[in-house]
């Protein structure tokens, strides 16, 4: 019950009227998956199956076709191709209220050779994100506590791209910018009056963007604290983006100072791109202070943060949980996944065994679930009854 209250407060007081739905998906020489097809529920989805069996391959697929080629695992992706085989295929359906999409991509082990939208190629990859917002909690999420500041950046802009309508522009607008600006400090040919003119444009362009972040980051840290006061309640987070500027300082002035060093290094060190969020856990960063247990707490926390925000502009994620038993004990096992079971996205969570799902299944209770099991890249849906249980 008290997942079910902190879920439906603010935005999960009524569903969204479009949403968004991975309907089916075929694979064809896609990691150890020779052929597959899957047809996901709704809700929520249970897969178990041995370690090395293609549970998490099964997600990576989804997340790789709804993010327009990449993956949330480490490895070269020339991988994905099963041995043997000369590219592996992707077909998605995706049902945005009654109107259905069709995304196709093929890959081969140099690159992808094609990706298609609808039967078409898109203008841009943005056109495919779009279409199918994607999350996933694995066991590398943990580097959003850990890991490089353009990894938190990513993930801040991630959901601002879905969130905030205006964001992507004037993303574009300081990406042109900062790569215009770059190239002219390694060209040998600095003028005053060019460099100037693309600093006006870079400083311009990270006002917006830092007005929008900051913004976003108040409304995402409300939810992470929410989150965090149900999945690990010992732990007192924050959340706070600094713009790497000194106190009072303009990104025009900051651009100034920086300017003799990046002159002899040939490129930018002010900007939109060398914002960092900081992670804090009792006052300190929570990379010098949290176990590896609590950092996958508290990255869970703020992925699952962004769910009510992409709710509110009208949308609905498609959320994969991978290996959800690893490093998490009993009680934030079973209190993780009731907030899972609780939620109203389309949620896929895999475990090894069968035991570490059953709470879901009971918290799940006569609403709509589908399990299944993989074996050797063989997917199969087990029959469930009414009340949870595998027939």
């Amino acid at each position: 019950a008290k997942h079910r209250r902190l879920l439906s407060a603010g935005a999960h007081s009524s569903p969204p009227s479009c949403p968004f739905m991975l309907a089916d998906l075929r694979l064809t020489d896609f990691r150890n998956y020779r052929q597959a097809e899957f047809s996901p529920a709704p809700g929520l989805n249970l897969i178990f199956g041995a370690n090395g069996s293609g549970k998490t391959s099964l997600l990576e697929a989804i997340y790789f076709i709804g993010s327009g080629g990449r993956s949330f695992r480490g490895g070269r992706l020339s991988r994905l191709v099963r041995d043997g085989a000369d590219a592996a295929t992707l077909f998605a359906r995706v049902e945005i209220g009654e109107n259905h999409h069709r995304l196709g991509i093929r890959r081969a082990p140099g690159g992808i050779q094609s990706l298609k939208l609808n039967g078409a190629t898109p203008g841009a990859l943005s056109d495919v994100a779009a279409l199918l917002p994607v999350l996933a909690l694995h066991p590398q999420s943990v580097e959003l506590i850990f890991g490089p500041s353009a990894l938190r950046r990513r993930f801040l802009d991630w959901g601002m791209f879905h969130v905030e309508h205006s964001f992507l522009p004037v993303w574009k607008e300081a990406s042109a910018a900062l790569k215009q600006r770059n190239a002219l400090l390694r060209s040998g040919r600095v003028t005053p009056r060019e460099l100037g003119y693309w600093d006006q444009k870079l400083a311009a362009s990270s006002d917006s963007i830092e007005r929008l972040r900051d913004g976003y980051l108040q409304r995402l840290k409300a939810r992470w604290l929410e989150a965090m006061a149900l999945l690990a309640p010992e732990i007192k987070g924050g959340l706070v983006l600094q713009s790497g500027r000194r106190e009072g300082e303009s990104y025009l002035d900051a651009l100034a100072r920086s300017r003799e060093e990046d002159l002899r290094r040939g490129f930018t060190h002010t900007g939109f791109h060398r914002a960092e969020l900081k992670i804090t856990a009792g006052g300190s960063l929570a990379r010098d202070r949290v176990s590896r247990g609590q950092a996958k707490i508290m990255a869970y926390g703020l992925v699952l943060a962004q769910l009510p925000l992409i709710q509110e502009a009208g949308k609905v994620c498609t959320l994969l949980v991978d290996d959800l038993g690893s490093e998490l004990d009993q009680t934030h096992r079973a209190t993780l996944l009731g907030f899972l079971a609780a939620g109203s996205h389309q949620t896929l969570i895999t475990a090894v065994d069968r035991e570490h799902l059953d709470p879901a299944i009971d918290e799940h209770k006569g609403a709509a679930a589908r399990m299944f099991h993989v074996e050797h890249g063989r997917l199969t849906e087990e029959q469930t009854s009414a009340s949870g249980a595998s027939e």
